[in-house]
This record gives C-alpha cells, sequence and structure tokens, in this order.
C-alpha cells in the first residue's frame, strides 16, 4: 500500500468551508403531512459554540450535553426547547418565525441532524421522504 503524504489544507479550501457554514446550503427536508415538499437554507452550527455564547440557558445545558454524547433523553420537554433553538439558529430561509407554526417533529430533527453532521445525516430523514411520498401515490 503506498504511503500518501499528508498536507494541511490550503487556506481557499478552509475559506469555501466557512462561506458554506455561514451562507448555508439549501437543502430538502421531509415533507409536510400533505406531501408538499419542504426545502429550506440551512447552516451548519455547533452545539458547543450555542452554550458558550449563551444562546441556550444554563437550564437547558444538561439535555444538551446528553444529546451531545448521543444519550437518551429522558426531558421531552426540554429535548423540543432545544429543538425550537437550533431550528431558530440554523433556519436561514424561510426564517424560523414564519414556519414555527407548521414545521412538524420530523423536520425539527432533520434541523438539528444537519445542523451536526450535514447533508449526510439527512440520509434517513430522505429515506422517509421517498416512503412517505409512496404512500401518498399508492393512496390517489
Amino acid at each position: 500500500m503506498e504511503n500518501k503524504e499528508l498536507k494541511p489544507t490550503n487556506i481557499d479550501d478552509l475559506q469555501k468551508v466557512r462561506k458554506m457554514f455561514k451562507d448555508g446550503e439549501v437543502v430538502e427536508l421531509s415533507a409536510f403531512e400533505s406531501g408538499k415538499p419542504f426545502s429550506a437554507r440551512l447552516k451548519r452550527l455547533s452545539l458547543l459554540e450555542l452554550c458558550k455564547s449563551d444562546v441556550l440557558p444554563n437550564t437547558l445545558l444538561g439535555a444538551v450535553q446528553e444529546i451531545y454524547e448521543g444519550k437518551q433523553r429522558a426531558d421531552i420537554k426540554k429535548y423540543a426547547q432545544i429543538l425550537d433553538i437550533v431550528c431558530e439558529q440554523v433556519l436561514l430561509e424561510p426564517k424560523w418565525e414564519d414556519v414555527k407554526d407548521i414545521i412538524t417533529d420530523t423536520q425539527k430533527v432533520a434541523i438539528l441532524t444537519y445542523a451536526q453532521h450535514g447533508v449526510a445525516g439527512l440520509l434517513p430523514f430522505r429515506a422517509l421522504t421517498e416512503f412517505q411520498t409512496n404512500s401518498n401515490t399508492r393512496k390517489k
């Protein structure tokens, strides 16, 4: 096996990553229950950065730590509050204020997953969307 010499990532590539994190990208999320597709411009973020910036109140820090560590969430109310805060921070277009009363729980979880893992993290949600689409097609 040939050894490949590793080199530091060049500054131009880092600037492209920074721009994507800041400007976001348009992502297809799970459809609404009516079957209406939902795409949004989302930006990536770090739960740890949210904690450092005091966006998340101290009362939610324990629950954030559980999410970060991948543990089961015992307090669903705190988890729901965290999802809302993350969605508000991540949604660039449409704005959280414009969709908070219609967005589904599945879409909220997908937004959190995108924020942490990017588009690759949405693959399970895409399978769900495909299943929902196929189910709606069969009903007609």
